[in-house]
């Protein structure tokens, strides 16, 4: 397997090139030996899934060696990075995060963080999403600052590390950092290391972690985009999945692979019942 001073890591988020958890990402790779290059949205770019810019110029500014923002979206961080600017040197693995906030559950279809990581992987690159947790409490908190998230970038980003090393483990029966078509969402909780419970492999639940709401604003009569918590923090045993791991202290790595193509046994009846549809237009 390549060692750690010859693995390229292209290093993107959704929180954009400034927030704290892709910066302290960014050092403890390079600190473990790794070469990295960051490519990250110029600012602010969360729950905007895969979505691409189209119809205008893309502006890109290159900040120090191997650093750029852009003026984008995520996936179109990663793609500016694979098409253009890392075309010749291309990465051995793409890393999204670490975002400040979980991504579990349902929340995956609108994460940018994994949505850049889908947009690796959909053109051939291993990919790893990396997320921190929060504490509903400390939302509640004016302003909210989320002060034990702060506290668990640096651990997560090095227990990222420590996958990407079992991942190039010499007892590895491939020279494939990860299986193709798979990436792995990590979600770090915003614990100490003494209460965290330890590491599972969970799905990924069909539940919600944040629920969106609306506000009717009297003054301009446009609605105002609210979120509230989709789950109870103190019954973690009314949630399944990653959620459910999350919620009890557990550091959550689950495997994913996005695919548009469902079982065919569970559609069956419904290709069955399909079929009736041409005879009857």
């Amino acid at each position: 397997m390549t060692k750690a001073s010859e693995l390229h890591i292209l290093l993107t988020n959704d929180d954009g090139h400034l927030a704290p958890g892709i910066r302290i990402m960014q050092e403890v790779l390079k600190r473990r030996g790794y070469r990295v290059s960051m490519v990250a949205p110029s600012k602010q770019r969360s729950a905007t899934g895969m979505t691409t810019t189209m119809h205008r110029g893309l502006q890109l500014e290159q900040f120090a060696e191997g650093n750029w923002h852009l003026d984008a979206k995520p996936a179109d961080t990663v793609l500016v990075a694979l098409r253009h600017l890392l075309e010749d040197d291309p990465p051995d693995l793409v890393l999204s995060g670490i975002n400040f906030g979980p991504n579990l559950g349902v929340g995956l279809h609108a994460s940018g963080t994994v949505g850049a990581a889908i947009t690796a992987l959909l053109h051939g690159y291993p990919a790893i999403a990396v997320s921190a947790g929060m504490l509903f409490d400390e939302a509640r908190q004016t302003p909210p600052v989320f002060p034990s998230t702060h506290k668990v970038l640096e651990p997560a980003a090095e227990f990222t590390c420590a996958v990407i090393e079992s991942l190039q483990s010499p007892a590895s029966r491939s020279d494939e950092l990860l299986p193709a078509g798979i990436l792995l969402n990590i979600n770090y909780p915003a614990l100490a290391r003494e209460q965290i419970k330890g590491v599972v492999y969970p799905e990924v639940s069909g539940g919600h972690m944040i629920e969106p709401g609306y506000r009717l604003c009297e003054q301009t009569a446009k609605l105002i985009p609210q979120y509230h918590a989709g789950v109870d923090p103190n019954q973690p045993q009314l949630q399944e999945g990653d959620v459910r791991a999350h919620l009890e202290g557990y550091i959550t790595i689950s495997p994913v692979k996005p695919r548009w193509n469902p079982p065919a046994t569970e559609t069956a009846d419904l290709l069955k019942r399909l079929g009736t549809a041409f005879s009857e237009f």
